[in-house]
């Protein structure tokens, strides 16, 4: 099973308003893991990110921005560490009480911490976004994505972005394994030792 909602790039092109500088790049391949390469050369590591969150299942783009928080070499909060630990229990059991556990998050631990910004995008993944006992109303499709490449991007950038010419890379490549056909679950064994990534 793909990882991406389309196998076709010019399909996938069209699931958000992606920048003009990445639909060009897009122009010249033929592939999505070919995009991303070209992306990388050129160190558009923005714009890989943004193209995988949004480009991937929705438990692929979740599974994927957990595994990039787990690879940052960042001494997380209690807090935090306690977050992360609730997302993986979303990812291996995704039912509404550990979805709902991520309503707050953002709030808790604030606008600048990544593992708040992937809790708050399981919140937004599906399902009410209202208080339980108030009317339902369901988040935008893309709302999610967006908070997931938020997250990934400022983990990219901890410790006054000391690490980012190593991490950017390092998120990427494990995005493209994902389109190379890695599951999930195979991709979640992965230690931030591997030296293939």
């Amino acid at each position: 099973m793909s990882a991406l909602l389309f196998d076709d790039l010019t399909r996938l092109l069209q699931v958000y308003n992606f920048n003009e500088h990445l639909v060009q790049q897009a122009q010249k391949v033929t592939s999505p893991d070919q995009l991303l390469t070209s992306l990388l050369t050129e160190q558009a590591y923005s714009d890989s990110v943004v193209f995988l969150a949004h480009c991937f299942k929705k438990e692929y783009s979740i599974s994927w921005g957990y595994l990039c928080l787990v690879h940052t070499p960042v001494l997380w909060s209690r807090q935090e560490a306690n977050v992360l630990e609730g997302i993986d229990s979303w990812l291996k059991t995704p039912v509404e009480k550990h979805r709902r556990s991520h309503e707050k998050d953002l709030h808790h631990l604030g606008v600048k911490s990544p593992v708040a910004w992937l809790g708050q995008a399981i919140f937004w993944s599906g399902g009410s976004i209202t208080p339980e006992d108030a009317p339902a109303v369901d988040p935008s499709p893309s709302l999610f994505r967006q908070a997931v490449s938020g997250a990934v991007q400022l983990a990219a950038l901890v410790e006054d972005a000391m690490h980012t010419s190593t991490l950017f890379p390092r998120f990427i490549n494990l995005g493209i394994k994902l389109i190379g056909g890695m599951h999930k679950d195979d991709l979640l064994t992965l230690s931030p030792e591997d030296d293939n990534l």
